[in-house]
């Protein structure tokens, strides 16, 4: 039998140009939908309203409770997603298929994909969200990264302390959730794309997964968050830009869609200003020092 442990080095060899594979034509025309439906999925408008009473998994790992605040409660005040973007998003969903798919044309078992993980609280709360796949038996959760994530994870593997995505809480979900039949393997992983320069690696993270208790008192932090009629305080504080006296944004609050709406209150009531540094833009909550770099007024 194949092993999850194997699957990056058996996609090289279905991908060696001297070894005569022949493809299922089948299965070939099979994953052509699919990426079809990504394709579909990223052209349709998407509202940013969300489910009342609906959790995703993915909302889990959201390790800032002001952002999920907002998520819920304020949505209308998140920035528009750009279209590189979502271009981006597109094109990890397409190397997540592929990745599969090649996996299983190298003899690997690939069931589930896409399975629905559904746990009803109450009669006012579910948490719902769908696995990557089960591959030899094992819940493997596809993710594409930047060639600097890849090389984290592939150097320190993935735990609480670097996990700045929350993909452990998600994963764990999974894990824990998942029907109690054949789809509910002893062991999770990521298998990892480096989306530049493609290598591949799957990685055990079983040890790594959160409980189950301690998944339903993270169910339950997040509902009693967005049940509250005020936002809550901000969770990352802002940090020292160089030794200029300015204030800039954590890394974490940086990407957030919401970071204009939550630091409103920025340099005196003024808002975040944000300046195209070399290395790109930084946005600033407080200025001591103006720096000699252009401001950018719609970042």
């Amino acid at each position: 039998m194949k092993q999850v442990g194997d699957v990056e080095q058996d996609i090289y060899t279905i991908l060696d140009s001297s070894v005569d594979h022949g493809p299922s034509p089948d299965k070939a025309a099979e994953y052509a939908m699919r990426i079809g439906g990504e394709m579909a999925k990223a052209t349709r408008p998407r509202s940013s309203e969300r489910e009342s009473g609906k959790l995703w998994a993915s909302d889990l790992g959201e390790s800032c409770n002001r952002k999920t605040y907002y998520k819920f409660c304020e949505p209308d005040k998140a920035a528009p997603l750009m279209g590189h973007t979502k271009f981006k998003f597109l094109y990890g969903n397409i190397l997540e298929e592929a990745a599969l798919y090649l996996a299983e044309e190298a003899g690997h078992e690939v069931k589930y994909q896409q399975e629905s993980v559904k746990v009803q609280l109450d009669d006012d709360w579910q948490v719902s969200g769908r696995i990557d796949a089960v591959i030899d038996g094992v819940l493997v959760d596809v993710k594409s990264t930047s060639s600097f994530g890849y090389k984290k994870y592939s150097k320190e593997g993935l735990n609480a302390t670097n996990d700045s995505f929350g993909y452990l809480w998600q994963l764990g979900y999974y894990h824990n959730f998942m029907p109690t039949t054949d789809r509910n393997p002893d062991e999770a992983g990521f298998l990892w794309i480096d989306k530049q320069n493609g290598h591949l690696l799957y990685q055990d993270v079983t040890p790594e997964l959160p409980s189950k208790n301690e998944l339903h008192h993270r169910i339950s932090d997040k509902v009693e968050v967005i049940n509250k009629e005020e936002e809550p305080e901000r969770t990352f504080l802002p940090i020292p830009e160089g030794k200029s006296g300015n204030m800039k944004l954590d890394i974490k609050c940086s990407y957030c869609d919401f970071k204009k709406h939550c630091w409103r209150d920025a340099n005196g009531g003024k808002g975040l200003r944000t300046f195209l540094y070399g290395w790109g833009p930084i946005s600033l909550t407080e200025v001591k020092r103006e720096p000699r770099v252009q401001e950018i007024n719609n970042a």
